[in-house]
């Protein structure tokens, strides 16, 4: 009988339901009634359907189960609560609770109608924490000093801050940070956003949320010489300035951010020209990235597509494109003249490129897409071997329909 089992073989097999399943089996019999106290990870999810006025919270449930909970180090836990949620709860006393299980992994995310509360100031003087997510209603407050020694991921989602130097004052509590993961608040009571942390190796940045907001000002400055990855969608700072990092190798940037910046190891680059014109800060990036082998330019998101451009021909060559590009892609090219220009150069110019791949215009119409690509096929490359491959979409009876064509050119 499965009874029989060993204790931990039975915590393991806890493991595979969900945790208020795992704890209703406490009355199957004497032998079930503490084993699920011991599983190391715990999860407590509301209901995601804000219309069903039947469902109760989570919260309860969370409350008096981790007091009875028994397991000498929580490996993982993770809190969602909901619009469902209770406003006259400390809900976030629980944090208390899971720290001195050791906790290594916490997420916590809190959706209801309530303002943002601030965590137990004992979660910034976690010791074990190795990975740390923070989603919405939370004010993140950190006023005397903090240390995180263990920490080595941090995702800060749409949470509120008391002040910027509580922004500063939790990323420099974390002297082995690896990957920092921002989604912005629109008022979030930071303008000038810095990160800087000397371990970090992949941050994603994410302001999207402000597109429109004329009101929104401020700054993103990025010091971190040990980062090798970044992702930058923020479509409302003033400025942005990329800092000391020479070890960058892959990025996803707006352009307009790469005017000064020097990418000297960069060899992965993927763009969003997100309405401006954005041609001359392209040719800086390319200009700062002596070793780029990819370069994808991604208009799938861009608000306006017909954005007025402006090219002017450089003064000289790319290092890039003379000693290492590639793989040139764009997605949703659009086929005006000052793109046309810009697409003749990169071939003209490239000694080895290997692949290019355009993806025409969604809203143009077939005819329209066919002669694009003809006039792609029809312009002179200088790479000896290149395979282009073009992408078209149209709609058919209602159905998406994606065309291919692909040629092998040897010149």
């Amino acid at each position: 009988m499965i009874s029989d089992l060993p204790d931990d073989i039975l915590v393991q097999i806890l493991l595979l339901v969900p945790t208020k399943d795992a704890v209703a089996t406490m009355i199957l019999s004497k032998r079930w009634l503490s084993i699920w106290t011991m599983i190391p990870t715990l999860v407590y999810k509301d209901s995601n359907d804000i219309n069903d006025g039947e469902q109760k919270s989570v919260w309860q449930f969370l409350d008096k189960s981790l007091k009875q909970h028994k397991a000498p180090v929580l490996e993982r836990i993770v809190v969602q609560l909901g619009q469902q949620c209770p406003v006259d709860e400390d809900v976030g006393k629980w944090i208390a609770n899971a720290i001195d299980r050791k906790v290594r992994i916490l997420s916590f995310e809190l959706n209801w109608s309530a303002k943002p509360i601030k965590v137990p100031t004992r979660l910034y003087t976690c010791d074990t924490l190795v990975r740390l997510n923070l989603t919405n209603k939370i004010l993140v407050d950190v006023a005397s000093p903090a240390c995180l020694p263990s920490l080595t991921w941090l995702s800060l989602n749409s949470v509120v801050y008391e002040d910027e130097d509580s922004l500063v004052g939790l990323l420099s509590s974390c002297p082995i940070l690896k990957i920092l993961v921002v989604r912005r608040h629109i008022e979030d009571n930071v303008t000038n956003f810095k990160v800087k942390v000397s371990s970090l190796e992949s941050l994603t940045y994410d302001n999207l949320n402000a597109y429109g907001r004329a009101d929104i000002k401020g700054s993103l400055v990025i010091d971190s010489p040990a980062l090798k990855k970044i992702s930058i969608w923020d479509s409302m700072r003033e400025s942005c300035s990329i800092e000391n990092t020479p070890l960058l190798s892959k990025a996803c940037i707006l352009v307009k951010f790469c005017t000064t910046t020097n990418f000297s190891q960069l060899v992965e680059c993927r763009i969003q020209p997100y309405d401006c014109d954005w041609l001359e800060p392209l040719m800086a990036l390319l200009q700062n990235s002596p070793k780029l082998k990819l370069l994808l330019i991604d208009q799938s998101l861009s608000m306006i597509k017909d954005w007025p451009l402006s090219w002017n021909r450089p003064c000289s060559v790319p290092t890039c494109m003379l000693s290492h590009l590639e793989i040139f892609e764009w997605k949703e090219y659009g086929g005006g003249g000052e793109e046309k220009e810009l697409v003749r150069y990169i071939l003209g110019n490239s000694k080895y490129l290997k692949i290019v791949s355009i993806s025409v215009n969604s809203t143009c119409n077939l005819e329209d897409k066919e002669k694009m690509i003809d006039e792609l096929k029809s312009m002179p490359m200088m790479s000896q071997s290149s395979d282009l491959m073009f992408k078209t979409r149209i709609l058919q009876d209602n159905y998406d329909v994606q065309i291919f064509d692909f040629i092998s050119i040897v010149i």
